[in-house]
């Protein structure tokens, strides 16, 4: 057997499944704050639509929709410093110029 292959092929495995952990957990992270803000707006204010403004039900939904729009943006990150870690500087620039990308996305948005 070739080690270096089987070095690398570990290297891989163990890469996708931080990567993999990453997004399981940031999306059940996520979707703990959106069940928590649906439920407490639902026994808060019932069945009904009456509207008594942003209530702290409400932040847990922005939270949970937050978390979810920022796993993307996460994973990326985390690419650019695994590659940077494996002295791969090539994809770790590319990673960051996609950061760099979705920083200015954010910001033209913004504006």
């Amino acid at each position: 057997m070739n080690t270096t292959s089987d070095a690398d092929r570990d290297r891989l495995l163990r890469t996708e499944g931080i990567l993999a952990g990453l997004l399981r957990h940031g999306a059940l992270f996520a979707a703990g704050w959106l069940v928590l803000g649906m439920a407490g707006g639902l026994l808060e204010r019932g069945v009904s639509s009456s509207d008594a403004g942003a209530t702290v039900w409400d932040r847990c939904l922005t939270i949970g929709i937050a978390l979810l729009i920022a796993l993307p943006v996460l994973r990326v990150a985390l690419m650019m410093v695994i590659f940077a870690f494996e002295r791969d500087f090539r994809f770790a620039a590319i990673s960051a110029a996609v950061l760099i990308i979705i920083a200015a996305g954010f910001v033209a948005g913004a504006l």
